[in-house]
């Protein structure tokens, strides 16, 4: 009799255990496997951003008339703005990851990097944009709204108005 009750003590005490072991690992690998995601859509996000930079400043420097189609943009996570007022393309995403120092500044080409702090403790808005108020006046032409999110596809049309710079038509659809 003895023999039965120690088997299941043991039982019990393998799976206490394989619990907390699971535990543990599952405790330090999600708060991991969040960051690397977060850094990876950042990374992507940029890689886009570069490809919508080279597609408006072709089109300024070609002319009227000259056109650009950019398709798919996917939007997967965070907020894709076109601010027509600043004249700047802005995406942003909260998120538990310090990535770089705040209140900096990084410029990787036409690219604007920095780190906002939240109002949540622990937590920050990673901006990425691009500015184009002394080169072109954005013109946001589409049925959505800002803030984007999801699967689109982009034109950038020079119209051949001008005001202090060439008014550019961004068509999102």
């Amino acid at each position: 009799m003895e023999k039965r009750g120690d088997i299941w003590i043991s039982a019990v005490l393998y799976i206490a255990l394989g619990i907390i072991l699971i535990t543990i690992i599952l405790s330090a690998g999600i708060p991991l496997m969040d960051k690397l995601k977060d850094r990876n859509t950042v990374v992507q996000t940029k890689n886009m951003l570069n490809a919508v930079d080279q597609a408006i400043r072709a089109v300024v420097n070609e002319g009227p008339g000259s056109k650009r189609y950019l398709s798919p943009i996917n939007i997967d996570r965070g907020d894709f703005i076109i601010d027509e007022e600043e004249d700047a393309i802005n995406w942003s995403l909260k998120t538990t990851n310090k990535m770089m120092e705040e209140g900096t500044v990084f410029e990787e080409g036409s690219l604007n990097l920095y780190l906002e702090p939240s109002v949540v403790r622990g937590e920050y808005l990673v901006v990425v944009g691009l500015k184009y108020a002394d080169f072109a006046d954005l013109n946001l032409v589409s049925d959505y709204g800002n803030p984007f999110r999801g699967s689109y596809s982009m034109t950038v049309n020079h119209t051949g108005q001008y005001t202090d710079y060439p008014i550019i038509d961004i068509g999102i659809y």
